[in-house]
């Protein structure tokens, strides 16, 4: 699995994000953007535990103004007495909020993520949905793709585990572990259920691959943004295609990653203007272009509805700055950015810090990016963004 939401941000990277009074950093990611910050202690204690995530959220979570968190710092104390009552007395406080992309991870889930962020996991090589246990991508060579899962599959049962109530990131959490182990999955495709056995493989994740298409455009995919040498590896793709007649950017089923992968690969593209801005509870924060371009070949985006977060951040920055059309099908629409803290037992948190708006002052949020085009057939899709690349000139292509 590696259904990733959003992002984690190092700290070098913290201070172009975010420059106002936060303290610095997948998933990164599965932020859409993530950042990162570790909170370091010793033999910290149950109660201590808890009251350090009190504290993230009072001073960090983005609609802090809302909540009365004076209420909840002490509301439990008589019931923590190890660190179980510690985390679960955080999901607890966690569910006040009503967030469901502020969340707790236990010290193996946070493991699993600093793996995607070094393109690495162990399981069996499929990637989910946002909001359901759907399979939207499968890696070549992985032992899903080996034993016939596909895109589509619904995961109904991992072992004796059902799903139904169940979010992603447990579901992911199910289909992780360690290497050589075996599960058995059970899946809908259509009308037929089916059950598969599977032995977990370390898996190497390639978060963009490229081609050129025999009309001389470049198609380039990129799978998620978590991985943190995502821009690195783009840029090496982009460069290739210096002299393509144009570049085909395929962001369908991207449901994020990091943010700055986002904002460094939309800065390949423009000379100036603004990126993002991030609006949270100490004020609005404008990213903007830094001349850094490595291309100016039209572009077209093809996004659907699994395209999310730093996926949307990225598709926007371009299109509203004029520098590409989009083409599919309406975006997920998620314009939350998180951020991950580290706990002293290293178990952590997501925390929402921050609304995201694009370049036009647009807040996506539950309404995604609608497409220049609307097309819902992937092979016509491609076709028409073909067709424009080919025949329309950087007027016609601006005007769409």
């Amino acid at each position: 699995m590696f259904e990733i939401k959003e992002s984690i941000y190092n700290k070098m990277n913290y201070k172009r994000f975010i420059k106002i009074n936060l303290n610095s950093l997948f998933i990164a990611v599965l932020l859409f953007g993530f950042l990162f910050q570790p909170v370091f202690a010793q033999d910290i204690k149950p109660l201590e535990l808890y009251n350090n995530a009190w504290k993230i959220l009072n001073e960090k979570y983005y609609l802090r103004a809302k909540i009365d968190f004076n209420k909840l710092q002490n509301k439990f104390d008589s019931k923590i007495k190890t660190s179980e009552d510690a985390h679960f007395y955080i999901k607890k406080l966690l569910a006040e909020l009503n967030d469901p992309y502020t969340r707790f991870l236990t010290k193996e889930e946070f493991n699993e993520e600093q793996e995607l962020i070094n393109s690495m996991l162990t399981g069996i090589g499929v990637k989910l949905a946002l909001d359901k246990p759907f399979i939207v991508d499968v890696l070549p060579e992985s032992p899903a793709h080996q034993c016939g899962m596909k895109p589509n599959d619904y995961i109904l049962k991992v072992n004796e585990e059902y799903t139904r109530n169940l979010t992603t990131n447990q579901v992911a959490s199910l289909l992780r572990g360690k290497k050589d182990s075996w599960l058995t999955v059970t899946f809908k495709r259509n009308k037929d259920i089916l059950t598969k056995s599977l032995k977990r493989e370390d898996i190497k994740f390639n978060a963009v691959s490229s081609e050129l298409l025999e009309s001389n455009i470049a198609l380039i995919r990129i799978d998620s943004l978590i991985p943190e040498n995502t821009s690195k590896l783009f840029k090496n793709e982009i460069t290739k295609f210096k002299s393509a007649d144009g570049v085909i950017l395929d962001l369908r089923n991207n449901s994020g990653g990091l943010l700055k992968n986002a904002i460094e690969i939309a800065d390949m593209f423009l000379k100036e203007g603004k990126i993002v801005s991030t609006v949270g509870p100490y004020g609005k924060t404008n990213e903007l272009a830094n001349s850094n371009v490595i291309s100016n070949s039209h572009i077209v985006i093809l996004v659907n509805e699994r395209t999310a977060s730093a996926g949307e951040i990225l598709a926007s920055a371009l299109k509203e700055n004029n520098r590409a059309i989009i083409l599919g099908k309406k975006t997920f629409g998620k314009g939350l950015v998180q951020e991950i803290v580290k706990l002293s037992d290293d178990s952590a948190l997501h925390v929402t810090i921050a609304s995201y708006l694009t370049p036009g002052g647009n807040n996506i949020n539950k309404k995604g990016i609608t497409p220049d085009e609307i097309i819902p057939d992937d092979k016509k899709l491609l076709q028409r963004a073909t067709s424009i690349l080919l025949n329309s000139g950087r007027t016609q292509i601006a005007a769409l």
